[in-house]
C-alpha cells in the first residue's frame, strides 16, 4: 500500500455505512478475506484501519444484504465478482479498474454522507424552529390572558373606587345636613334665651 493510502477508522467508517459498530465489525469477521491486508493484518485488540477499497467492498456487502441476501449468498457474490475479475488477464490487472474506482466511489459515498449530515441539521434546525416558535405563541398567549385579568382587575378598581366616591359624598351629606340642623337648632335657643331676657326686664322693670 502506498504512503498516501487514507485509512479510515471504524467509528467513520460505522457513520459513512450508516451501521452500529457491532455490525461493522460482524461483516469485518465475515467478510475478511475479500477486505485490504491492512484490515486482515490487524493486531487483536487494536482498531482496524480501512481504506477506500473496503469501504467500497462493504458498501457493496450492504447492497447485497440490503437485497436479503444471506452471509453465505454474498461471500459467493463477492467471491464469485473476484473470480470474474481475475479471468484472462489475472486477479492483479483486472482488479486494477477496481481499484481505481474505489476513491470515486469512497467520494461519492462521503458527499452523500455529508448531504444527509446537512438535510438532518436543516430538520434539526427546522424542529427547533418550529418548537421556539410554540414557546413564543405560548408566551403571547399567556401575556394575552394575564393583560385581560389585570383588565378585569382594574375595573374592578374603579368600580370600588367609584362606590367609595359615592359613600363618602353620602356621608358628608349627612353630616352636612346634621350641621345644619345643628345649627338651625342653636340658633333657635338663642333666640329663645333673648326673647326670655327681653320679658324678663320688661317685667322686672315694672315693679
Amino acid at each position: 500500500m502506498s504512503d498516501m493510502t487514507h485509512y479510515r477508522q471504524p467509528q467513520e467508517m460505522a457513520s459513512r455505512l450508516e451501521v452500529s459498530a457491532s455490525t461493522l465489525r460482524r461483516w469485518t469477521q465475515e467478510f475478511s478475506e475479500f477486505l485490504s491486508e491492512e484490515v486482515r493484518s490487524t493486531v487483536a485488540g487494536q482498531p482496524h484501519r480501512y481504506t477506500n477499497e473496503d469501504l467500497t467492498t462493504l458498501i457493496t456487502v450492504k447492497g447485497l444484504m440490503t437485497e436479503g441476501l444471506s452471509y453465505d449468498q454474498v461471500r459467493q457474490r463477492l467471491g464469485e465478482t473476484r473470480a470474474a475479475q481475475g479471468e484472462g488477464t489475472g486477479s492483479q490487472v483486472a482488479s486494477q479498474p477496481v481499484l481505481a474506482m474505489a476513491p470515486a466511489v469512497a467520494f461519492i459515498s462521503d458527499t452523500l454522507h455529508n448531504v444527509a449530515e446537512s438535510q438532518q441539521a436543516v430538520l434539526n434546525s427546522q424542529a427547533a424552529n418550529r418548537e421556539l416558535l410554540g414557546v413564543v405563541l405560548q408566551d403571547n398567549f399567556n401575556l394575552k390572558e394575564e393583560n385581560v385579568r389585570l383588565r378585569e382587575r382594574m375595573l374592578e378598581l374603579e368600580r370600588q373606587m367609584a362606590q367609595v366616591g359615592r359613600e363618602q359624598e353620602t356621608r358628608r351629606e349627612a353630616l352636612r345636613a346634621e350641621l345644619e340642623s345643628r345649627v338651625q337648632d342653636i340658633q333657635h335657643m338663642v333666640m329663645l334665651q333673648s326673647r326670655s331676657g327681653c320679658l324678663g326686664g320688661l317685667f322686672g322693670g315694672g315693679r
